[in-house]
């Protein structure tokens, strides 16, 4: 016997594919999937009926978890699920901060930096701490993170540490991956091709808030100068080089009252740059407190859901790639919620929590354990959010009776203990998202039976 999912949201409108046959869109949260499913399908679903399901149809909607077991408690097992997933040590993600340092000046940046890099005592310490985490008997995979402040700055200690790690987990058997999240201002063609060829960099996340002017003034160098041409041109120089094509590019937009209403002149200048690759992607986000406040200058999450459709659809129209919906069911939140993840900040303080480093009261209070007392065994103390999953099934938050708590995971643990839910755009222009979903299928709205034609 089966039961429809509680974790399933419809498209309130039909659709029509080039033949005329008519369909809604089932998204189910628990997985992540995505089905165009025929109006009778639709209605039966929504009605809660599984005995109306035509029995062609059941496989499917099992394998997508739209249909569950009769009686099975859906958050408890969604629960549980995340709960193995944060307990499994076998996935090990470690972000490094190489320095305290950063080029940049922005307005909404929470950290405070200074100069220097790693002393040759922490930086071997640093090593050996990775070095275990990769040789430890069930780790099967390991993600490094280079992380800032600035960690360009560092690059000469990432060219020391990272191709050992990656040399490390090539001879356990151990598959490797790793994240850079840069300003981009000092990258240089021959600085990405040392990183992806050497550094097993597989993934630059690179910020760029808006037009030249824009972003200038809202990211300043210290020095004065611009970073706009500098970033763009490099990242474009490289893409056309196909040993590195391997590597993902994801220009991520953090958007303020100041660069809002810049947003489309952004995108548009980007598809013209030819930036329409497949291995190239963009992430629009609102500026959110990192240890200071924002209030003067962030967006409501209304406001922002309604500008975000807008810059979708024109990010679909120019050929750019952005995630419409989630493709992933959030199994384990964040580094925050499973000691297999840990930040290692510049200072030597080892945190859970990737908006503490760097940040001066976080350092002071908030660290658990200082890479000089972590000792041998490559585990993390225990973090304030390890019982994030807890959390929500006793209702701490509106998580619990929430559909897209599956996806979302509750999105920010450290956010909602300062009274900020974090709840994701997507919560309030997912309607939205599905019709552009349905666009890039071929599918047009159509008239007809719907919970609510707009």
């Amino acid at each position: 016997m089966d039961q429809v999912s509680r974790y399933l949201v419809m498209s309130d409108r039909a659709y029509a594919d080039d033949t005329g046959a008519r369909v809604r869109l089932a998204y189910s949260t628990r997985t992540a999937n995505t089905m165009a499913v025929d109006l009778a399908t639709a209605r039966a679903l929504e009605a809660g009926d599984p005995a109306a399901l035509a029995p062609a149809w059941a496989g499917a909607l099992r394998t997508a978890e739209m249909l569950v077991p009769a009686g099975e408690d859906e958050l408890s097992a969604v629960l549980d699920r995340n709960r193995r997933a944060s307990a499994d040590r076998s996935a090990v993600h470690i972000a490094l901060l190489p320095t305290s340092y950063c080029n940049m000046g922005c307005a909404y940046c929470g950290q405070q930096h200074t100069r220097g890099g790693l002393s040759h005592t922490h930086r071997s310490r640093v090593r050996d701490r990775v070095l275990r985490a990769v040789a430890a008997p069930h780790t099967r995979s390991v993600r490094i993170d280079w992380f800032g402040a600035e960690p360009m700055m560092g690059y000469a200690i990432i060219r020391d540490l990272a191709p050992r790690f990656v040399r490390a987990a090539a001879e356990r058997g151990v598959a490797y991956s790793s994240v850079i999240v840069t300003n981009g201002s000092l990258l240089t063609p021959a600085k990405i091709d040392t990183l992806i060829r050497s550094c097993g960099v597989n993934h630059f996340e690179i910020t760029v808030d808006g037009p030249p002017e824009i972003h200038d003034e809202h990211r300043p160098l210290k020095s004065g100068q611009g970073s706009f041409w500098k970033i763009v041109r490099t990242v474009r120089s490289v893409l056309d080089e196909p040993d590195l094509q391997s590597a993902h590019f994801t220009f991520r937009t953090n958007v303020d009252a100041h660069n809002q209403d810049d947003v489309p002149r952004y995108i548009e200048l980007m598809a013209e740059l030819g930036f329409d690759r497949p291995n190239v992607s963009f992430s629009i986000v609102p500026v959110h407190s990192w240890g200071n406040d924002v209030s003067a200058i962030e967006v409501s999450k209304q406001a922002f859901a309604e500008q975000e459709t807008h810059w979708l659809r024109l990010l679909s129209e120019h050929g750019l790639h952005a995630q419409l919906l989630p493709n992933v069911a959030k199994k384990v939140l964040c580094p925050a919620t499973t000691t297999s993840s840990e930040i290692i900040s510049s200072t030597g303080n080892i945190f859970s929590c990737s908006e503490y480093p760097l940040v001066p009261e976080a350092e002071r209070t908030l660290a658990l354990t200082h890479i000089d007392r972590a000792g041998p065994e490559p585990v993390r103390p225990v973090g304030p959010f390890d019982g994030w999953n807890d959390e929500i099934e006793r209702g701490s938050t509106w998580c619990k009776g929430c559909v897209f708590m599956p996806t979302c995971g509750g999105s920010c643990p450290k956010a909602w203990q300062e009274g900020h839910p974090p709840c994701p755009g997507y919560k309030f222009n997912f309607q939205d998202r599905l019709d552009l979903v349905a666009s890039q299928c071929g599918l047009s709205p159509a008239p007809g039976e719907a919970s609510g034609v707009r």
